[in-house]
């Protein structure tokens, strides 16, 4: 395993770079919890003398359903002006306000506050939906945009800049050296950077990536040279080296560097290890700007520059438009100012309107908005919470209004929001014997503890069971898990380890409805290319945990009485890697499992009572041999009835074939379940987008079409498949999981939880079903 680069805690530069960082404003805080943050006292870039909001007065606000509706159109809305209006649960809606100015025309900017059932006014967080991303790439290709465009020249100019036909920026100067900034077009605070770059194989090769720049000139900046890296401060000429670290770069290899701020610490990452950690005095970087400084008589490439941001999952926030940009000018739509209109904007993902000149008239801004079902920290709002939205100057004084803007919460029925665990196996739902319903998943992608969310409706209602105890580790990038009896067993795998946890159902006499084993860690083994996990529980209550293990996987036998024996590794031949392991318990306590091997073939093993494991059969050979192939086996079925196992699997073609074999070993031939492409590592999930179930001995799958996010169910009779049938086609579906299940008037149906389109992010998961007949 390779050896992380030596670290340099450059403590004696502490207090230079507090320093130059002196007097920056800090930056824009972000939530501590699941709540949006509380009302802010910084102050706007623009002038806000208090005289300019004397007089300004909210008139009128009117809410929009239809968040997809151009800016100024006059339709999709949801009540008449100054009228509550009802919005569902993790579906973006528009608020559009009517604001009539003072008698002054001094440039002024507004904010957003919320506040949850007549409780502490807040103010109100620009975070996206339905993934809370905050990454920006700055553009190269001047065939896409112009250099000047891209790029402000402090010193030099665009001439230094070169595209090549390979597809990089190379920057070079001879006797001048050139100091170009990006421009980026976004209105939150980064916290990473993220360059590409190599040295050519010349003297003069030496890069440099500027970190941050001040008005009077002082910059900070990365040099980066064959032997060392340093972080240095500019100012007048002047260079002074703040941390330094020796090393050598290769000529002529792309590298990736990262600049990481997190709070007081600057940490420099070199092909994510790290080489340079500065702990400063509490303070932050606060005037982050990502660019290029080329000494004189230097030369360097580049790649590509990327900001990101910090991203939260709160309660409600301004979200993106997919319609209009940040800025875009509104129209007098709400006719309810007797003043000429004066202008307004669209705001989208910012939490600030652009500066407005009122000229004694009077504007109108549209924002964005979503209220989520689960939030940061499993924050949960209910059915027929109350929120109110207002307007605020730059300082947090309210303006003025003649009504609040309210809309009223409503959950859909089957409705779930949270967040798909990534890379699953089996994860319900579940059923109790009562009839209730279990789900494994994680409340928001950027908060991700696992969580059991059940509904005691049929799946019209679900909320989270025993939240309190929840277990403590996040990283949910492998799962499976499995009903035995009162308890659901779960198998967790996150980078550098294997943990396990038990959950009693509603079934359990003494404590139900609680968790039992939390964060049970079983191995640690090296870490694998995907995270894998699946288990089955005989009927003494012994569990078999199958996880990954480097370039193979590893079994694991739990017995009756707690105690974990000696691992058992399953590799693949030569430098393959075996992963996507499946397993089901069939009769006699054999447990079978599948796996794929990254040559294209799939192979099956049974698992004997006394632990033994049977020689390995080759089932496939024509499997997809990409890296995020792995998963191309479906969670395999036990068909009671004939005895035998059922292996749906997804071949390099794209589609889906299912095999059986009987407890004698014999195999029937391949037989394709649709003619239909499914997708594959929907949302890095390195899995089909399907999931399969037997209903007597009838083949049930659902699979998700590739193109179209379309999910379809088909079913077997007698070996022969009917035509795939429609059951979600207004979604882009990306997860999709579920168990025969016995539905609330006691028919018998396949019910499954699907991600409509959450693109990593949260808010889609629903529930669905299909009768079994």
């Amino acid at each position: 395993m390779q050896q992380p680069t030596p670290v340099l805690r450059a403590a004696s530069c502490v207090l230079l770079l507090a320093l130059l960082l002196a007097g920056c404003n800090e930056r824009e805080p972000q939530p501590a919890s699941s709540e949006a943050p509380a009302a802010s006292s910084e102050v706007d870039s623009t002038s806000d003398a208090d005289s300019t909001f004397e007089r300004d007065r909210q008139t009128a606000f009117r809410v929009r359903a239809d968040v997809d509706a151009e800016l100024n159109s006059d339709r999709g809305w949801a009540a008449d002006i100054n009228e509550p209006a009802t919005v569902q649960a993790d579906q973006p809606f528009r608020l559009r306000f009517e604001v009539a100015s003072g008698d002054t025309s001094e440039p002024r900017s507004y904010r957003l506050q919320v506040r949850r059932n007549s409780g502490e006014w807040q103010a109100l967080p620009a975070e996206d939906f339905p993934y809370p991303e905050k990454v920006y790439e700055l553009q190269l290709d001047p065939a896409v945009v112009r250099f000047d465009q891209t790029w402000q020249f402090d010193r030099g100019s665009s001439a230094a800049m070169h595209w090549e036909a390979d597809g990089y920026l190379r920057i070079e100067f001879g006797e001048q050296d050139v100091l170009a900034l990006g421009r980026p077009t976004i209105q939150w605070q980064p916290s990473e950077y993220a360059v590409e770059f190599r040295l050519p194989d010349a003297p003069r090769a030496r890069a440099g990536v500027v970190l941050e720049r001040h008005a009077d000139g002082v910059f900070t900046w990365l040099e980066l040279m064959p032997e060392s890296i340093r972080v240095v401060r500019t100012a007048d000429g002047q260079t002074t080296v703040l941390a330094e670290q020796q090393l050598e770069l290769e000529f002529e290899r792309w590298m990736e560097l990262k600049a990481i701020f997190e709070g007081p610490e600057l940490t420099i990452e070199l092909d994510d290890e790290a080489v340079i950690e500065i702990e400063r005095l509490p303070t932050v970087i606060s005037n982050p700007q990502l660019g290029v400084y080329q000494p004189e008589n230097s030369v360097a490439d580049f790649r590509s520059f990327v900001i990101e941001g910090e991203s939260s999952t709160p309660r409600t926030s301004i979200i993106s438009s997919s319609t209009f940009a940040h800025g875009a000018p509104t129209t007098d739509l709400l006719p309810v100012s007797a003043a000429p209109f004066t202008g307004g904007a669209g705001v989208s993902f910012a939490k600030r309107t652009p500066p407005w000149s009122a000229d004694g008239g009077h504007g109108e801004w549209s924002f964005p908005i979503v209220i989520r079902r689960f939030a940061d920290n499993a924050t949960l709002n209910e059915n027929g919470d109350r929120f109110d939205y207002r307007l605020v100057r730059a300082d947090g004084e309210p303006l003025a209004a003649d009504a609040t803007a309210s809309v009223v919460l409503e959950i859909p029925e089957a409705h779930l929001g949270g967040t798909f665990v990534e890379t699953p196996m089996r994860v319900g739902p579940w059923q109790a014997g009562s009839g209730e319903l279990y789900f494994i998943m994680e409340p928001s992608e950027t908060w991700n503890r696992m969580m059991i969310v059940t509904s005691s409706g049929g799946g019209k209602i679900w909320r989270e069971a025993d939240g309190a105890n929840r277990p403590d580790t996040g990283d949910l990038e492998g799962l499976g898990s499995v009903l035995s009896g009162d308890r659901i067993h779960i198998l967790h795998q996150i980078s550098d380890a294997v943990l396990y946890h038990v959950f009693n159902t509603a079934d359990h006499s003494e404590n139900p409805n609680a968790w039992v084993i939390r964060d049970e860690r079983i191995a640690t083994p090296p870490q694998p290319p995907t995270q894998v996990a699946d288990l089955a529980v005989r009927a003494d209550g012994s569990v078999v945990a199958v996880y990954g293990a480097g370039n193979g996987i590893r079994y694991r036998l739990r017995s009756a009485d707690g105690r974990w024996g000696e691992e058992h590794a399953i590799d693949g031949p030569g430098q393959t890697i075996v992963s996507g392991p499946s397993v089901v318990l069939g009769s006699n306590d054999v447990v079978h499992l599948a796996y794929t091997v990254s040559d294209g073939s799939a192979w099956y093993r049974r698992i004997g009572p006394d632990e033994n494991l049977s020689e390995a059969v080759r089932f496939a050979t024509d499997l997809a041999t990409g890296d995020e192939d792995v998963g191309a086996i479906l969670p395999l079925i036990h068909l009671a009835e004939s005895d035998s196992i059922g292996v749906v699997y997804r071949n390099q073609d794209g589609r889906l074939y299912v095999r059986r074999v009987d407890p004698q070993g014999v195999w029937t031939e391949p037989v394709a379940i649709s003619p239909r492409v499914v997708v594959q590592n929907a949302v890095d999930s390195d899995q089909a987008g399907a999931d399969a179930v037997a209903f007597g001995d009838t083949i049930h799958v659902l699979f998700v079409e590739a193109g179209t996010g379309k999910l379809f169910h088909a079913s077997d009779r007698d070996g022969q498949w009917r035509e795939a049938g429609l059951v979600v086609g207004d979604a882009d579906v990306q997860w999709v999981r579920g168990r025969v299940l016995q539905s609330a008037d006691g028919e018998l149906v396949y019910g499954f939880v699907y991600d409509a389109g959450s693109n990593g992010g949260s808010g889609r998961n629903r529930y669905g079903q299909i009768p079994l007949r």
